[in-house]
């Protein structure tokens, strides 16, 4: 069975590192979108209302990005307890030092933030 766990415990992580990827190039992307609203604004010479309600739910659409950033820290949290409870293959330790060392570091590349 642990050989079952630790291929699980990998399927995981892999669709973790895909789905943060995913986060934060939709962050960037927002981010990007967010800088050039207002020059557009600017540019063009628009008064500030013209699409002021697009801008706002575009910001919104950031903001909740960022939220989900945090819930998914959290689920990292919520994982470790589960692979220390069940001393399941520790895959990434990210950037904190932590001493564990990861065991499958050549099959899932190690988080970079």
């Amino acid at each position: 069975m642990s050989n079952n766990r630790d291929e699980a415990t990998l399927r995981v992580y892999a669709a973790l590192e895909e789905y943060e990827r995913a986060l934060d190039i939709a962050a960037n992307r927002g981010a990007k979108l967010a800088a050039e609203l207002p020059q557009a604004r600017l540019d063009g010479n628009f008064a500030m209302e013209v699409a002021h309600d697009a801008f706002a739910n575009f910001f919104g659409s950031l903001s909740t990005i960022i939220a989900a950033r945090g819930q998914v820290v959290e689920g990292h949290r919520q994982l470790a307890v589960v692979q220390r409870k069940f001393k399941l293959p520790v895959v990434s330790t990210g950037d904190k030092g932590d001493p564990i060392q990861p065991i499958y570091r050549e099959e899932i590349p190690r988080r970079v933030a």
